[in-house]
């Protein structure tokens, strides 16, 4: 079976990895300027250009069996183009709705899917308007697109800090981008307890399996480390994260691995952001689960039985290993490994905050797992 996968980062490194034990093979869509380093050794490489219509990447990509992307920011009219020649999961349609923020929260709410209150606005519409429909500040602004890991976020909870985005926003209306059209989505800061994220799969038959859900703590937008189970979740919230991924991956008729973050604010749960895509509060999966998140991804595209979703033992951890300083030759960091710890190492140059791998931890209970928290913590700063 060949795989074609749009993008060169990580998840795509991580993906290729789960199938080549299967016997799959891989060749990867990399946009012009786009880093490789992650996916070396692992399949062919096109570079795409301007002059190469779908029928050239098809075939460029060695005429695979199934495309699928590892990132939403895609190019989705291509993506509807390659469909000719065989199937794109998860559908294009899909991908386009979520990776505009907007739209995906259109897609939420017509389900019936809680979410934080909410509205948009473009261009130079006022937005004091908007944050006022909503309930007045504290409030949170976001681009509806190119916004990941905290990037083109605003914590609005002052005055001083709308007339800050105002002013960025100005310098982006005159600025070099200013003929493109701008979006932005307002929300009401929600004073959640914690964050969950809960990741299932869909096969083409229609047969779905979820995973155990997890708490994701952040610092600064960046996922910093995931614990699973979710620490005391009560079964209604735990049946509410079953149900809403459920219901949008049936729904949509959704066809891969897809993620739901979610706030837990009291007994509700409200849906923050969805990603069609392996996601990083996922990766826990690999050790912790009995079929992780990856190899189900490519089950579900080409139309094998999922695999078992159920987590492996007491309480699973997931760290984030983020880049210290700028290198070009950063080193896996062996001298974390312990037992019970599965280091994963991406093969990307060093940069502060970048994500270069993570580090799976199998521990007994919470108080052993908030130990080894505490060491890896401490350690990190010897990672270049």
């Amino acid at each position: 079976m060949k795989v074609g996968i749009v993008g060169c980062g990580q998840l795509s490194r991580m993906l290729a990895l789960a199938g080549w034990p299967m016997g799959f093979r891989f060749s990867f869509l990399a946009d012009p300027d786009e880093p490789v380093r992650c996916i070396e050794g692992l399949g062919s490489v096109v570079r795409l250009d301007t002059t190469m219509t779908a029928r050239d990447v098809y075939g460029g990509l060695g005429n695979p069996d199934v495309i699928t992307v590892e990132r939403e920011s895609v190019n989705v009219p291509l993506l509807r183009q390659l469909k000719v020649f065989c199937p794109v999961y998860p559908d294009p349609d899909i991908v386009w709705a979520i990776q505009n923020r907007h739209r995906e929260k259109t897609l939420v709410a017509g389900l019936g899917i809680p979410l934080s209150p909410w509205e948009v606005f473009r261009e130079r519409e006022p937005v004091q308007e908007a944050i006022t429909r909503i309930g007045g500040l504290p409030v949170v602004i976001k681009s509806t697109e190119e916004g990941y890991d905290g990037h083109n976020q605003w914590i609005i909870d002052s005055r001083e800090t709308l007339e800050a985005f105002e002013k960025e926003r100005e310098k982006l209306l005159q600025g070099p981008a200013a003929k493109d059209p701008h979006e932005w989505i307002v929300e009401q800061k929600i004073a959640f307890d914690r964050e969950i994220s809960v990741i299932g799969a869909r096969s083409p038959d229609g047969n779905i399996l979820i995973y155990t859900p997890g708490e994701n703590s952040h610092n600064q937008g960046i996922l910093v480390h995931s614990v699973i189970p979710a620490p005391d979740l009560s079964g209604p919230l735990h049946n509410k994260a079953r149900d809403y991924i459920y219901r949008l991956l049936q729904e949509t008729g959704y066809v891969g691995v897809l993620a739901v973050e979610c706030f837990v604010a009291g007994n509700e749960l409200l849906v923050n952001e969805l990603a069609p895509r392996v996601h990083n509060s996922g990766h826990w999966t690999i050790d912790g689960a009995a079929t992780s998140q990856f190899e189900n991804h490519l089950r579900a595209i080409t139309s094998l039985p999922l695999g078992n979703t159920a987590h492996q033992g007491g309480v699973i951890g997931m760290v984030n290993l983020l880049g210290q300083k700028h290198s070009d030759d950063s080193q896996a960091p062996d001298q974390l490994i312990t037992q019970g710890t599965y280091l994963h190492w991406y093969n990307k140059t060093s940069r502060p905050g970048r994500k270069l791998g993570h580090l799976n931890i199998l521990a007994e209970n919470e108080e052993e797992l908030s130990g080894s928290f505490k060491y890896l913590q401490e350690a990190q700063a010897t990672i270049p």
